[in-house]
C-alpha cells in the first residue's frame, strides 16, 4: 500500500461498521450445534454447517424458519416465535466453542484503532451473544460497540440499523463504510448512503461479486487497501 494510505483513509472515514457472522467470524459450527438441538427436541434430523450459512443472515426466527422447512415442517408465527425462543436458549449458552475470526480481522481492527476510527458491529444476531463473542475473541474493544436485531426497532437491510448505529457511536454518516457479506449488507448500506465493501467468503447464496458493493476483497488482510482505493476516487 502507499505509504500515506492510513492518512487518505482517515481523511475519507472516521467510521467502520462491520457484519458480524461471514465477515469477522466464522459461527457456522456453534449456529448448526444450537437449531440441529432444536431440531432434535422436535424429533427432526440436525442441519449441517453449509445449511448454517445458508439460513443465516436475516434474523433467529428466519434461520429458524428455514432450519424446520427443510425438514418439511412450515411454522406459524407463533410456532416460529417459540422455537426461535428455544434456538437463543441453547445459543446464548454456549455461542463461543467453535466459533473463531477470519484471519486477518484482529490486526485490521487493531490498525484502525491505531487510526483513532470508531468501529462497530451491526448484525442481525441478537445482541448480547454478539457482545459475548466479540469481548471472547478479543475485538471488543477495539470494537466499541453492537446493533443486534433486537437492538433498535429496525434491522437491516432497514438503513436505519446502520445509521443508529453511527448516530450512538457518535460518527457521521457521509464519513462511514459498511463491511459485509450479503445484499442485507449492501442494501442497508446504500440506503444509508454508506459505501459497502463485501468479503468473498461469506454465508451468502450469491457470490458476493454480484451484489453490487463498492470493493469485493478475497482477505481481510486487503481491507485496508480497499478502503484507501474508495477513498481516492
Amino acid at each position: 500500500m502507499h505509504p500515506n494510505a492510513d492518512n487518505l483513509i482517515a481523511s475519507r472515514f472516521d467510521t467502520v461498521i462491520y457484519d458480524l457472522d461471514g465477515t469477522l467470524i466464522d459461527s457456522a459450527r456453534d449456529m448448526c450445534v444450537a437449531v440441529s438441538r432444536v431440531l432434535a427436541d422436535h424429533g427432526l434430523p440436525p442441519i449441517s454447517d453449509e445449511d448454517a450459512r445458508l439460513f443465516m443472515g436475516e434474523g433467529s426466527k428466519v434461520t429458524m424458519r428455514r432450519a424446520f422447512a427443510k425438514a418439511g415442517r412450515t411454522l406459524d408465527e407463533a410456532e416460529a416465535s417459540a422455537v426461535t425462543r428455544e434456538f437463543v436458549r441453547y445459543y446464548e449458552a454456549d455461542p463461543v466453542s467453535h466459533t473463531t475470526a477470519f484471519d486477518g480481522v484482529a490486526e485490521v481492527v487493531a490498525r484502525f484503532d491505531r487510526m483513532g476510527l470508531k468501529q462497530g458491529v451491526c448484525t442481525n444476531k441478537f445482541e448480547n451473544p454478539s457482545r459475548m463473542i466479540l469481548q471472547h475473541l478479543k475485538l471488543m474493544p477495539p470494537i466499541t460497540d453492537v446493533a443486534g436485531a433486537d437492538t433498535f426497532t429496525v434491522r437491516k437491510p432497514d438503513p436505519g440499523h446502520i445509521l443508529k448505529l453511527i448516530a450512538k457511536m457518535g460518527g457521521h454518516r457521509d464519513r462511514a463504510v459498511m463491511i459485509g457479506d450479503s445484499i442485507h449488507d449492501v442494501e442497508a448500506a446504500h440506503g444509508a448512503g454508506l459505501p459497502a465493501v463485501l468479503v468473498s467468503w461469506g454465508y451468502t447464496a450469491r457470490p458476493a461479486s454480484e451484489l453490487g458493493a463498492e470493493a469485493v476483497i478475497e482477505r481481510f488482510a486487503n481491507l485496508p487497501e480497499a478502503l484507501g482505493q474508495i477513498a481516492a476516487r
